[in-house]
């Protein structure tokens, strides 16, 4: 299986055609709909954010997981999915977690659906 890096522009195009991929990915992967709702929620998010997937789908992303990103760089860059259903966006961010500032390289990626996004998260 190859290896698929962190911002590359086909990402979504591979996990469209083959979405288990997502589980095996070296970052944190979460397909969000245009509400901010989380519909996927890969294991290496889940080591990142020390959350249980499982637990994470069908949570509001901004709101009950990571109120933190509401702000209006992150959230911000979110609404503009949430209006268009378009979105292929890199920026670096800082969770609030735990006391800390997590430092995170976030890839905002729409679906060709235009109803979902991934959002890929890597640590820095």
């Amino acid at each position: 299986m190859e290896i698929i890096p962190f911002g590359s522009q086909d990402l979504d195009n591979i996990l469209a055609r083959e979405p288990q991929r997502a589980e095996y990915l070296p970052f944190g992967a979460v397909m969000l709909d245009r509400n901010g709702k989380i519909v996927k929620y890969n294991r290496a998010e889940g080591m990142i954010a020390n959350r249980t997937p499982e637990d994470m789908i069908g949570k509001d992303f901004f709101n009950e997981v990571a109120p933190c990103a509401k702000g209006k760089r992150f959230h911000g860059e979110f609404l503009t999915f949430h209006r268009t259903g378009q979105i292929n966006v890199m920026f670096d961010y800082k969770f609030a977690y735990k006391g800390a500032n997590v430092g995170v390289k976030i890839h905002l990626k729409s679906q060709p659906d235009g109803q979902h996004c991934w959002m890929f998260v890597k640590r820095v």
